[in-house]
């Protein structure tokens, strides 16, 4: 089962939340992300968190029922709603709004992809990018000239790519701007890591170098 969690950031375009909302079996926002849910139009199955972002609004408009309070200071809203829809058998969460704003949240809700790593494909989505996690290996099966930025979070050994225009061999990556801002140039592109954390920000446009 796909989840969609709507964090507490900005949102994307209405185009992009019905596109990553469509065939979703929950909604779920994190805390004051039903805010953002109630703003695109979605209606949410439950908010999570400990609930202390919710406006007036919203909390007029969402039936009790589906307010789960959780205090763990120890987790973040992003992480008890993900953690809720694993609880309920997703496999897969697609999360909106997760960026802008402050940069530490920001850096704060990419480091959740890697942190479900083995127990659910966590995804960040905005009108740029989508972000996941190179379990191994990733395909981007995109147009030629597609934007794509490998951006290791950990240490990482073996990364190898096949079909961007500038490909790796076996190299290790480091928390840098090394890897930013490749390009897929015979899709499908490859890209391989044999040990380490490796963020994939899949682009959604074409910006082709002349050379």
């Amino acid at each position: 089962m796909r989840a969609v969690v709507f964090a507490n950031g900005e949102l994307p375009t209405s185009e992009l939340v019905a596109e990553v909302c469509a065939g979703a079996g929950l909604l779920v926002a994190a805390d004051g992300g039903v805010d953002k849910a109630l703003a695109a139009g979605v209606t949410v199955d439950a908010v999570v968190g400990d609930l202390d972002s919710v406006s007036d609004d919203a909390r007029g408009r969402v039936h009790p029922s589906r307010l789960h309070r959780i205090h763990d200071l120890d987790t973040t809203d992003l992480q008890k709603a993900i953690l809720f829809c694993l609880a309920r058998g997703a496999a897969r969460v697609d999360v909106l709004a997760a960026g802008g704003g402050r940069a530490d949240h920001a850096l704060a809700n990419l480091s959740v992809i890697p942190l479900f790593r083995g127990k659910a494909d966590v995804r960040i989505h905005d009108d740029l990018f989508e972000v996941s996690l190179v379990d191994g290996e990733a395909v981007v099966d995109a147009r030629p000239g597609t934007v794509v930025s490998l951006v290791a979070v950990s240490p990482c050994e073996g990364v190898t790519t096949h079909g961007l225009r500038w490909d790796l061999h076996d190299y290790p990556l480091r928390f840098s701007p090394y890897g930013v801002h490749n390009e897929v140039a015979h899709p499908p592109a490859r890209i391989q890591v044999a040990r380490g954390e490796l963020l994939l920000f899949r682009g959604r446009w074409v910006e082709s170098h002349s050379s």
